[in-house]
């Protein structure tokens, strides 16, 4: 194997979110965490998970349903994978596990594993909820052509207030006027950056950036840009390790080798009650 795992137990994970909040802070015990450290050419990359906030409400679902919901006059000999969130599952106070997140920006970028081909469902659909189930956005997403890793930015026109609890749900519908097949589901957050923080930042090349966002808990804004790197750097193998790395620390190892599609945007499409 060409990385190194360093899992560090009793990290005082509480102590290491508050300098992030901008006014609030969220009271939590002391837990027990685990620290990826994944050494590559370019550094290490350090995933310390933070607690999510006590009024976190809907634990949320990580993986949806088999494929063989939308697969049934598909004959080819396929792997059964699920629907799956790129999401670490992360423990609450409380004890619940929920699927869970902090980003630094207005429209951060939601990334799913996709077990199905664009001519296998009738449709997907995006769609963002407050926490006390407000919609703030849905829309329909158009799917590869093949099964693949994709991700899906909030456009300009939404943008998360700092602090807000969210939750996102990504829907796939075998047949029109059906309930969907598979769901994923779960909650994110955004929080400001401290000054220090904010200047190694704009200093920083695409994979310190990376290293930065995950040693701070940051995971939406540490996958985007460990994601677009690998994206944009096939014959990187170090960037290709990080990747595959830093998705088997959090349980994702069924979907760690799968190829990130060239797709997918959101419709412009904004609906408010």
């Amino acid at each position: 194997m060409n990385f190194y795992w360093q899992c560090f137990k009793l990290a005082l994970v509480g102590l290491a979110v508050v300098n992030l909040l901008p006014t609030k802070v969220y009271s939590a015990p002391k837990i027990k965490v685990r620290e990826l450290v994944v050494a590559s050419a370019a550094g290490q990359l350090n995933f310390v998970p933070p607690p999510p906030p006590a009024d976190i409400g809907i634990p949320g679902d990580r993986t949806g349903a088999g494929r063989r919901g939308c697969l049934a006059n598909h004959h080819d000999s396929v792997e059964n994978k699920q629907l799956t969130a790129l999401v670490p599952i992360t423990k609450a106070a409380t004890g619940l596990e929920v699927v869970w997140g902090l980003t630094t920006v207005e429209h951060p970028t939601f990334w799913f594993y996709v077990p199905y081909r664009a001519q296998d469902v009738h449709s997907a659909r995006f769609v963002l909820r407050t926490a006390d189930n407000q919609l703030v956005y849905q829309t329909s997403v158009s799917l590869p052509n093949k099964p693949g890793v994709i991700s899906l930015t909030l456009p300009t026109t939404v943008s998360l207030e700092v602090t807000k609890g969210y939750h996102w749900y990504f829907n796939i519908y075998c047949a029109q006027g059906k309930p969907p097949t598979a769901i994923v589901h779960g909650g994110v957050q955004r929080r400001t950056i401290t000054p220090a923080l904010a200047s190694q930042l704009a200093q920083a090349t695409p994979q310190q950036r990376a290293e930065l966002y995950f040693a701070n808990g940051f995971w939406f804004d540490a996958v985007t840009t460990l994601g677009q790197l690998h994206y944009h750097n096939p014959g990187n193998m170090a960037l290709a390790q990080n990747w595959t790395d830093v998705l088997r620390f959090v349980g994702l190892d069924a979907i760690a080798s799968e190829p990130i599609a060239s797709c997918c945007d959101l419709m412009q499409q904004v609906r408010r009650d």
